[in-house]
């Protein structure tokens, strides 16, 4: 490897790393609400190290094309300040010569990034929800809380007194359907404790219905049952298999991309059977667009991985001065080219069922990044500012 690689490279790949660290580091804290919160469900310190580790490739496919776009301008900002990027060029190498090595390096990371992009955070972002919900099964007082999950079920569940997280609540109210009779069970309970095999509960109330079947009437009226219970106890497993949805609703960004094809063809043979069957426009319309937003996963997650290659072109490209007086217009430009694209990757992903739209709102980034460095690159080489 010729010397001018080695040193470019290593300046280029210490400052890269020591960025990709300090970024995974800003994000975690950034994230720390959510890891906060899954500590509060009773988790072992092993299980929250865990759940802090699945984080970490859910964030590297930002922190990554952040951390190139930052060691590539140091390294030419400090090239064209210390001269040196002045002294290879009167030595005959020219400024494409000069990045070649270091293009070369992002587009090793670029592959990488596609990868952790595609298949690591995926799977950790579904690792990470398994561990969650499965830490929540564990625990009834836990999984009552979980007002999104007894929404889901119909149920209604408040605590009206004191109560300690995971460990007991008094004054309870639960509303819970059933599907027999199409009517509530009411559940009033005094105290409710959890322990790591038991569900019990202290003066407990049920009322429930009987449906008269035997009215003569039009209307019929349902008969009241009152149980009064002193204490009542359950197994953790029972209770959990008793309230919880075992409905996995698994979104795109939780699939590997193999899983996904397989989504997609299923998608396309559920609308053209949708059209073939004659149903309805509304439902062609709602299989039309999981359709999109998974095409629209694809294009996503091309984007950010091909995006360390894009962002080190840019650093690259506007660090590169040739004035004897410093400016910092590349600064500004490399701000605003970065916001470009982070506007257009989250509202890409807030308009995932528009394909088109989301598509453009992906790639024209790159495009016009990539043009701007270039044009950038061809005043240098013919020394305009």
């Amino acid at each position: 490897m010729p010397i001018l690689w080695r040193y470019l490279l290593s300046h280029y790949l210490r400052v890269f790393f020591f960025c990709s660290i300090a970024f995974i580091a800003i994000l975690l804290t950034m994230r720390l609400n959510e890891i906060a919160h899954f500590a509060t469900l009773g988790a072992e310190g092993i299980y929250i190290i865990l759940f802090t580790l699945y984080q970490i490739p859910y964030i590297l496919p930002i922190a990554i094309p952040i951390a190139c776009l930052i060691s590539a301008v140091l390294l030419i900002k400090r090239l064209s300040d210390t001269h040196e990027l002045t002294a290879l060029r009167a030595s005959g190498i020219s400024i494409s010569s000069i990045l070649t090595p270091i293009l070369f390096a992002a587009s090793i990371v670029t592959l990488g990034n596609l990868y952790i992009t595609s298949e690591l955070a995926t799977n950790s972002h579904l690792s990470a929800g398994m561990l969650k919900s499965e830490l929540r099964a564990l625990n009834p007082l836990l999984l009552l809380n979980n007002k999104h999950l007894m929404r889901l079920k119909g149920y209604y569940v408040d605590t009206l007194g004191v109560s300690q997280s995971g460990e007991n609540a008094a004054d309870v109210l639960i509303g819970i359907p059933n599907k027999n009779s199409g009517r509530i069970t009411l559940l009033i309970s005094k105290n409710l404790q959890a322990t790591p095999f038991v569900f019990a509960g202290k003066e407990i109330a049920l009322i429930s219905t009987l449906p008269n079947k035997n009215a003569e009437t039009e209307e019929q009226f349902d008969q009241l049952i009152v149980e009064n219970i002193a204490h009542a106890a359950t197994t953790i497993q029972d209770f959990s298999q008793m309230v919880q949805k075992k409905v996995w609703t698994l979104n795109n960004d939780h699939l590997k991309l193999p899983l996904l094809l397989t989504r997609i063809a299923d998608e396309r043979h559920n609308l053209q059977q949708a059209i073939e069957t004659g149903k309805s426009v509304g439902d062609q319309k709602q299989i039309q667009r999981n359709l999109n937003r998974a095409y629209s996963e694809i294009i996503r997650r091309i984007s950010l991985g091909f995006s360390a290659f894009t962002f080190t072109l840019m650093g690259a490209s506007f660090g590169v001065g040739i004035s004897r007086n410093s400016s910092n217009r590349g600064l500004i430009y490399l701000i605003i080219l970065t916001l470009l694209f982070l506007v257009g990757y989250f509202t890409a992903k807030g308009i995932e069922h528009l394909l088109i739209a989301s598509s453009l709102l992906y790639l024209i980034p790159h495009v016009v990044i990539i043009f701007a460095s270039l044009w950038t690159l061809k005043r240098a080489t013919k020394g305009i500012e």
